[in-house]
């Protein structure tokens, strides 16, 4: 052995092996820098680091049987024994042994690339339009130039070619100080759209800028001084010229749908700007959005955008129990088959009629047919992509789910609820810890929405660790002014740790708020499970049942109704729902 090792040490094996392993570790450096930024494979990088080890046996076996002297290549000649060790030779260094064997691994690794590997797609043209900024005097104007970035965002949107940030994302820079640089590197975007909107009675002045964020270099600007009328042309021409300056293909199909002004009635269009803005707002503005939405279809009944606004408006208030199910869902279906009616092409109407099937009709198919047909239309909509998601969740496809969910956070990274959605998906399929972290961050982006609160006390509570649920499900309540929802899970929490005063107190607290507003049966449910009273548990999930209450799609995989499983009457309600036994035909 001690023989053996000096031979080790003569032949420079050990320089050889310590070479190849500086040389390997420099390649996985610039491979993981390089993969994503020439956007690669993800599978790229692990197989540059597999054919490096692959390389380092080769290497030793080089560096133990050939030496490079000034006569060429040559065996190396061993020690015979009771002799010196032979005349040393000019050797190269030994990185040029390592280095070697490190080429020809990596020759072979671009060939099988090359040769029947996946091809690399070609550069991503990702796109984030800032918020144009309100110019004008009145400040109440505000709603106008946020409309106007929604709806170049919606036009480039539907150029397939590009790859947008959402508006919910972008509307996050509002009133930034800081540069495009920056917010080009936050975002991981190149390409930033800014501009202005100055209106003044019945003109309109729109300046617009492109700027690779990574150069400070303009690609492009205008200034549009013209009256109001002209607005859809100035839009149709901004999305038109951002594509012509990035050089991406625009079909013809892609330039009809651009080029198609959405109303001839522009009171009709300013009023569904309003309707936007407060839709946008969440909570109470849902309603005050429907009301706009409603007096621009007075104006004009043929605006499918408008149609779509009133559907998005119904769902939501049947989702959040705003209004109860009978009362919401059916509005929405029918305003969603009136938008597609008008303007089959139209994404937003595709994605809101999905929503309907999922959460309503409970077809999971007929809805991913609809989520799918959107993303033809918009491929950069966060929204069809985290509710398209919850088509695979509730049909079992959780790796599919889970993807959907991520693509959306792609899209709209600063999104609470595109975040909050992610987090979720993890959640139903119990990746809790996964979860956990996914929900801190969106808590990050904002510590005070609730929602993120809720479900990060429920990453807790059905991990086993209950206790630790009770802070998260607490603060979720008091963010959100006692949420019906968030409190049956405090008291849930509670009643599980034993607690059945506070259960039933909040039991109670549910009861009188039910006198005077709709209070889901599920809230009640959920209590009565902690407190191990199936059978009211049960009445009240057939009350839901009876109800089309959304949340029924959840049960036969969330973990909050693991403790019913193995009772009939909960597998004859989860086959009654439908959802465990549909697929989705692609």
């Amino acid at each position: 052995m001690k023989g053996f090792l000096a031979e080790l040490k003569r032949r420079r094996v050990y320089r050889v092996a310590i070479v190849y392993a500086a040389v390997a570790f420099v390649i996985w450096q610039v491979a993981e820098i390089a993969v994503p930024g020439l956007n690669l494979p993800a599978w790229t990088l692990t197989f540059v680091i597999l054919v490096t080890f692959l390389g380092f046996p080769i290497a030793l076996v080089l560096a133990w049987a050939l030496e490079i002297t000034p006569e060429g290549v040559k065996w190396t000649q061993p020690t015979t024994e009771g002799a010196g060790p032979p005349e040393p030779r000019s050797r190269a260094p030994a990185a040029t042994v390592g280095v070697f064997a490190l080429a020809l691994a990596l020759g072979a690794a671009w060939l099988v690339l090359d040769d029947g590997g996946p091809t690399p797609s070609p550069a991503v043209k990702w796109v984030a339009v800032l918020p144009f900024t309100n110019m004008s005097a009145d400040p109440e104007n505000e709603y106008f130039s946020d409309g106007i970035t929604d709806d170049i965002i919606t036009h480039l949107s539907k150029i397939a070619d590009l790859t947008v940030i959402s508006r919910t994302t972008v509307m996050r820079y509002k009133g930034t100080e800081m540069t495009v640089g920056e917010i080009g590197g936050e975002l991981g975007v190149t390409n930033i759209l800014e501009g202005g909107v100055r209106r003044v009675g019945d003109r309109v002045r729109i300046s617009a800028q492109l700027t690779d964020a990574a150069t400070d270099a303009n690609l492009w600007a205008e200034t549009y001084d013209r009256e109001l009328t002209d607005i859809f042309a100035i839009q149709t021409d901004v999305a038109e010229r951002i594509a012509a300056a990035l050089e991406a293909t625009l079909t013809a199909d892609e330039r009809d749908r651009i080029e198609r002004p959405p109303t001839e009635d522009l009171q009709a269009y300013d009023l569904y700007l309003r309707g936007r803005y407060f839709w946008n707002q969440r909570g109470e503005g849902i309603r005050r959005g429907l009301e706009y939405f409603q007096q621009a279809l007075e104006r004009d009944p043929n605006y499918a955008r408008a149609h779509a606004g009133v559907a998005d408006c119904y769902s939501l208030l049947g989702f959040y129990a705003y209004l109860r199910p009978h009362e919401a869902f059916p509005a929405a279906r029918a305003a969603a088959l009136r938008a597609l009616e008008i303007d089959e092409g139209l994404d937003e109407g595709h994605a809101s009629l999905g929503f309907v099937k999922l959460f309503y009709d409970w077809d999971a198919p007929g809805a991913a047919a609809e989520f799918r047909r959107a993303l033809e239309l918009n491929p950069s909509s966060a929204q069809a992509h985290y509710w398209y998601s919850s088509a695979f969740l509730n049909t079992g496809r959780y790796d599919e789910s889970i993807a959907e969910a991520e693509r959306a956070v792609e899209l709209d990274p600063l999104s609470l609820h595109a975040n909050a959605v992610l987090g979720w998906q993890l959640l139903g399929v119990r990746r809790y810890a996964e979860a956990r972290e996914q929900l801190r961050r969106t808590i990050e982006l904002d510590p005070t929405y609730a929602s993120a609160h809720w479900l990060l006390g429920g990453t807790y509570a059905f991990d086993g660790r209950v206790a630790e649920s009770l802070a998260h499900y607490q603060r979720a309540v008091d963010l959100s002014g006692g949420n019906a929802w968030f409190l049956s899970s405090l008291g849930w929490a509670y009643a599980q740790l034993g607690d059945e005063s506070r259960a039933r107190q909040i039991l109670a607290t549910l009861e009188e708020r039910s006198q005077r507003e709709y209070v889901r049966p599920f809230g009640f449910a959920i209590v009565h499970l902690g407190l191990d009273e199936k059978d009211e548990t049960l009445d009240l999930l057939e009350q839901a049942f009876e109800g089309r209450d959304p949340d029924m799609v959840n049960l036969h995989f969330h973990p909050a109704w693991d403790d019913l499983r193995s009772e009939p009457r909960f597998i004859a309600l989860v086959e009654r729902v439908g959802m465990v036994s549909q697929s989705l035909a692609e």
